[in-house]
């Protein structure tokens, strides 16, 4: 448990970094160019082994996923972005955090994982406490784009890919959850894209180069670095993937949206205080 608190706890801080970008005008999309190489960095100095190195060994097994995940970060956050873009945050966060409707019926169809009424009761009341925990606070918070609707639905998929992928993984024994090469290898795949991306950007004006943004990807990739690293060492625990992978995203949803009204003054509505009420509950029908 004590890992699945601290990828939670992880995730939460990559939140709130996040909202601290716009305060300090800080490039996102160069700040998550940055973050990846940060995150590589920290699993060189955890583990003083860089992704790829000589003796490849088992590295081969998990080596296509690894590269396949580092496709689909990159990719996520454009489709995050844009989901923001056309549809409001609220649909982001939504169609996002809806993932485990994918996942845990994998976990429990591939891997045989218990289904037990207090996991099924808890995972319904999850996806009820992602909905009311994001619900508008106003009619007019979030614009409908009904012609781009394929953009929120790639977003949730690719939100799924990434869980499943790290289920399998983990599933199929390919990652020893003590090398980092794993873990490594996908933020400098994800990273190597971007990169690509933004000297094409410096190079044609449509991006500006600020330290400030080296700074924001770094203060991003630490706690990036360790949701990922820790999420993976939960898997590792015996903790099944139809508990983790709900309890991670009602956990966020639920530490960040005290964390915002407390940090950031925030003020909610009470549709979004009863989702703060249904995802407790719905961690607690899962852990027990």
């Amino acid at each position: 448990m004590l890992f699945l608190l601290l990828s939670i706890l992880c995730s939460v801080l990559i939140g709130f970094v996040f909202k601290l970008f716009g305060r300090f005008q800080i490039d996102s999309f160069q700040a998550i160019v940055f973050n990846y190489f940060t995150c590589v960095i920290c699993g060189w100095l955890y583990a003083n082994d860089l992704p790829i190195g000589p003796g490849i060994g088992d590295e081969g097994k998990w080596l296509p996923y690894a590269l396949l995940l580092g496709v689909v970060f990159i990719t996520g956050f454009t489709g995050a972005a844009l989901t923001v873009r056309y549809f409001g945050v609220t649909v982001s966060q939504i169609m996002q955090k809806m993932s485990i409707i994918a996942t845990v019926p994998f976990a429990i169809l591939v891997y045989s994982e218990t289904t037990r009424l207090g996991k099924i009761l808890g995972i319904f009341l999850a996806i009820a406490a992602i909905i009311l925990v994001n619900w508008p606070k106003h009619k007019n918070e979030s614009q409908s784009a009904n012609h781009r609707l394929w953009i929120p639905a790639v977003t949730w998929l690719l939100a799924a890919i990434i869980e499943i992928t790290f289920l399998w993984v983990q599933g199929e024994q390919y990652v020893d959850p003590s090398n980092v090469r794993f873990i490594s290898t996908v933020f400098a795949a994800a990273g190597t894209l971007g990169l690509a991306a933004a000297l094409y950007g410096w190079s044609t004006g449509k991006l500006i180069y600020n330290n400030k943004n080296v700074l924001g990807g770094i203060l991003l990739g630490i706690p990036n670095f360790g949701s990922m690293y820790f999420l993976l060492l939960s898997l590792s625990t015996g903790l099944e993937g139809s508990f983790v992978f709900p309890v991670v995203n009602v956990g966020i949803i639920l530490t960040t949206t005290i964390g915002a009204t407390w940090i950031f003054k925030e003020k909610l509505s009470t549709t979004n205080w009863l989702g703060v009420a249904a995802a407790l509950g719905a961690i607690l029908l899962m852990a027990f």
